[in-house]
């Protein structure tokens, strides 16, 4: 299923501006499927850590590994919410996380 909304201009100022500070332009595409993920045990500065968990060595003392707890990306464009079964595209260390939609317009810039 594809993730985005095509029905958004992705050629404003603001938008060009995002597409033009992706440096690494090396993104494979990926279904996104809900997955583990770590909670710090102590709060920092009041709000719960969380983390998304791909199977790394993490300190059992301090996070929790929870089940089904990473249910979600967002773009790291629009903003658009990509949940299970959606396509997307991520570059190389998941440092961007692209909707479909925006995939398809960075192309285009």
């Amino acid at each position: 299923m594809k993730s985005g909304d095509y029905s958004i201009s992705r050629d404003s100022e603001d938008f060009r501006k995002q597409f033009a500070g992706i440096k690494d332009r090396a993104f494979v595409q990926q279904t996104f499927a809900t997955r583990p993920g770590l909670v710090a045990k102590e709060p920092v500065n009041g709000h719960r850590m969380t983390k998304d968990y791909h199977g790394e060595q993490y300190d059992e003392s301090k996070f929790d590994l929870v089940p089904g707890m990473w249910d979600h990306e967002h773009c790291s464009v629009c903003w658009f919410k990509i949940k299970d079964g959606h396509t997307y595209w991520q570059n190389t260390k998941r440092i961007k996380l692209l909707c479909d939609a925006c995939h398809d317009a960075l192309g285009l810039v």
